[in-house]
């Protein structure tokens, strides 16, 4: 995308920044963050970290296409589907079908991520329930069953599917989630429940990260059209030449707090500036550099009096981050313990699979001597 390649936020922001207006309440949220990254020869890379104040006990599933699902609603004849397509994904709680992030094997990925005090889900009546899904089946529903960010889109905007709020049994409560759709098209949505229905948001941006809505966050970036990746020349004041302090004076400015908002900004300067190189394997490279920015570690953000005991009652921290290459089918993850990315691919597929395999996330490993990989 041309606007990676961009010296500037205030170029970027000119095709992405629509008007917006909500209400903003502060909330405590989980600070997941998403983008994708752009190699020169076409090549996107999605990157996203996931964040929670609890285990979410999450592994990688490898669900192949012809697996069947029925929708999670407790309804005596819930909504199915099977699989057309195989699916790579980060699954959570123990359920190896509660997808929270993925890829499917047409190159397109997304992830669920958290979206408190906004979500705002359909109630179940008999005139949709062949039709009902629950919170945290929608991303497998769009992974299993289409290619393209368009065929979602067209599917959730003629009613194919209805989110309901459904308590997730691990949280005791009904999740607020939104999501998040690319293609290797270069293509990208936003899914979000709202006033009772799914909205779709076409995301030029390519970013997102948690509360407050989609179009708030793009209006947000007005607030930022300063800010650049290169440093600002010497000026001068009372007479006098001023020069600034050492490196990223363009920057000055940006947010460094790990609210979603902030987050959001920081992804744009990263996305709008980050040299990816010519291939996919370049900008897994820059992507995995990123990702680094939004790593949050133990203690960093603790609970407040008014969250103890509840479901933010434990310190957010980054449990996992991903990569997915959509070009070529490789998807990439990291554990807070074990920091080095392990691969896997849709060659890891067996043929004519019909039941899920699962696997846990690396525990964490041992220093590796410099000296022992000089032989």
């Amino acid at each position: 995308m041309a606007f990676l390649r961009r010296s500037s936020l205030k170029s970027f922001l000119a095709t992405t920044c629509v008007a917006a207006s909500m209400v903003f309440t502060p909330l405590s949220a989980q600070a997941c963050t998403s983008f994708v990254l752009t190699a020169g020869d076409g090549s996107p890379v999605y990157g996203r970290t996931m964040e929670f104040g609890i285990e979410t006990r999450s592994g990688v599933s490898l669900i192949p296409k012809g697996y069947t699902y029925a929708a999670q609603t407790g309804a005596d004849a819930p909504m199915s589907w099977t699989a057309k397509h195989n699916v790579i994904a980060m699954n959570a709680f123990d359920d190896p079908t509660l997808v929270s992030d993925g890829m499917n094997e047409a190159g397109m990925a997304g992830g669920i991520l958290y979206f408190p005090g906004f979500a705002d889900y359909a109630e179940s009546s008999a005139e949709t329930a062949d039709r009902e899904m629950a919170p945290g089946d929608f991303l497998y529903w769009a992974l299993a069953n289409f290619e393209t960010v368009d065929q979602v889109k067209k599917a959730v905007e003629a009613g194919e599917v209805v989110v309901v709020g459904v308590k997730l049994e691990a949280l005791g409560a009904v999740p607020p989630f939104h999501y998040t759709l690319h293609d290797k098209d270069g293509n990208s949505i936003v899914i979000e429940p709202v006033d009772g229905g799914l909205k779709v948001f076409d995301n030029p941006t390519q970013i997102m990260t948690n509360s407050p809505g989609f179009e708030w966050h793009l209006t947000n970036l007005r607030n930022f059209v300063n800010l650049s990746p290169v440093n600002k020349d010497s000026a001068q004041a009372l007479e006098k030449t001023v020069n600034s302090f050492g490196q990223g004076s363009g920057w000055l400015g940006l947010p460094g707090d790990p609210t979603p908002p902030s987050r959001f900004i920081r992804a744009a300067s990263f996305v709008a500036s980050v040299k990816t190189g010519d291939t996919a394997e370049d900008a897994l490279r820059a992507t995995a550099h990123v990702l680094n920015n939004f790593d949050i570690p133990v203690g960093w953000i603790q609970p407040g009096a008014a969250q103890q005991g509840g479901e933010d009652s434990a310190d957010d921290y980054t449990q996992w981050s991903v990569m997915a290459d959509m070009k070529n089918g490789a998807y990439y993850v990291r554990s807070h313990d074990a920091m080095a990315f392990n691969s896997i691919s849709f060659g890891d597929f067996q043929d004519g699979a019909t039941e899920i395999v699962s696997y846990t996330l690396p525990e964490r490993p041992a220093f590796v001597p410099l000296s022992s990989l000089q032989q």
